[in-house]
């Protein structure tokens, strides 16, 4: 505080969340950004931390943070990885093909899908932009009608089964939202 001495101190009221655009928020070393308000001026605030050993400093950067909403995805990767070990005990197992085709199908669905009518199941650990939410079952019975055309009834059925013991909290085919947040800062 010694090296404050002298200035004048003014309280601030965050008007947005702390945002990490590059980094975890688990990550002691991540650079954050808040904007904030004395009242008067808006005011964005970058947190940084030289090394682990020294404090968090906050330090008055001109632009802004914009909020381009939340996107809605899948989880691609774990959703093939996971549909993999699933149906290796299977008499027929899922072939790669017809896996990516599932994906691709759960994909077109997904794409329909607003992210205000979605439940929110979780969070991510990695990433403080990321939840997680549960697709309605419209949407799973959109995704079975769409399979009948390119899966055999007895795949239909361990579809299903799939689909139903990965679909809660933050499980495989559990929707992805992703929170948009950019760093606006002028040309220098």
């Amino acid at each position: 505080m010694k090296r404050h001495e002298g200035h004048r101190l003014e309280p601030l009221e965050p008007l947005t969340e702390k945002c990490f655009p590059d980094a975890s928020v688990f990550d002691p070393m991540s650079v954050g950004y808040v904007e904030v308000t004395n009242g008067q001026d808006r005011i964005l605030l970058r947190q940084v931390r030289k090394s682990i050993y020294e404090p968090l400093s906050f330090e008055l950067v001109a632009g802004r943070l914009i909020d381009q909403g939340v996107t809605v995805g899948i989880q691609d990767n774990p959703i093939k990885k996971e549909m993999k070990y699933h149906f290796e005990w299977s008499a027929e197992p899922l072939q790669d093909d017809k896996i990516d085709l599932f994906i691709e199908l759960y994909r077109e669905v997904v794409k329909e899908i607003k992210p205000e009518e979605i439940e929110l199941s979780g969070f991510s650990f990695d990433d403080a932009n990321v939840s997680f939410g549960l697709p309605e079952p419209r949407v799973v019975e959109l995704l079975m009608l769409k399979c009948v055309v390119y899966f055999r009834s007895n795949e239909l059925l361990d579809i299903r089964k799939f689909i139903d013991s990965h679909i809660k909290g933050c499980d495989v085919m559990a929707l992805v939202m992703r929170r948009q947040i950019i760093l606006d800062r002028p040309a220098a």
